[in-house]
């Protein structure tokens, strides 16, 4: 595992410098936490106020149409991998670890999990993952739940309006590949994941 500090995480993205302070405050006294499972928000008015999202609106989608969203829980498996045409941003408001791989490790429509690469995010780091790089849910780290702020332009993860021909595009801006023993695989997800399904303990 590697820090996002670490020059090997250059290909994937950068991380944002800035104090991010008001983002994570929100996350950890207003954000929903579930028992067990995640708890994806994909846009909250609230949180794309905060003067933290207005800066992140300005230096990363230029004052394109934004979401800021998050994803709390107590994932500790990759199971798939997606990516989008825009760059994410993520605020880490807790320590969580991020497993990623590079658009070119999709070999005939395949991703092999030796190229996945875990990073570990320290609380209060805020960074971007470039477009189309491969990514999904984050992991707890030693154990504790994960808080993790989740920006994208507006629209992305909505549901489609129409069944789109390319059979990795699973909602509007994200395509996904599936390890065969998730529950997205059972509700027709594209199965495009080789390989054990990682955990992070």
């Amino acid at each position: 595992m590697f820090p996002v500090t670490d020059s090997r995480f250059a290909p994937y993205g950068y991380v944002l410098e800035g104090n991010f302070s008001d983002a994570v405050d929100y996350l950890l006294e207003k954000a929903g936490m579930p028992e067990s499972g995640n708890l994806y928000v994909r846009d909250d008015e609230a949180f794309r106020l905060l003067p933290s999202s207005r800066a992140i609106q300005e230096k990363v989608f230029g004052f394109g149409a934004m979401e800021a969203g998050y994803c709390n829980g107590h994932n500790s498996k990759l199971n798939c991998m997606e990516f989008h045409a825009c760059p994410e941003v993520n605020i880490a408001a807790t320590d969580l670890v991020l497993l990623l791989a590079l658009p070119e490790d999709i070999q005939n429509g395949k991703l092999d999990l030796k190229k996945a690469v875990p990073f570990l995010v320290k609380k209060g780091t805020a960074i971007v993952v470039r477009p189309y790089v491969l990514h999904f849910s984050p992991c707890r780290y030693k154990g504790e739940p994960f808080r993790c702020a989740v920006y994208l332009s507006e629209g992305t993860n909505r549901d489609l309006a129409f069944q789109p021909k390319d059979p990795m595009l699973w909602k509007e801006n994200k395509w996904l590949l599936a390890h065969k023993e998730t529950k997205q695989a059972k509700e027709g997800a594209y199965i495009g994941i080789e390989g054990d399904n990682i955990e992070v303990l």
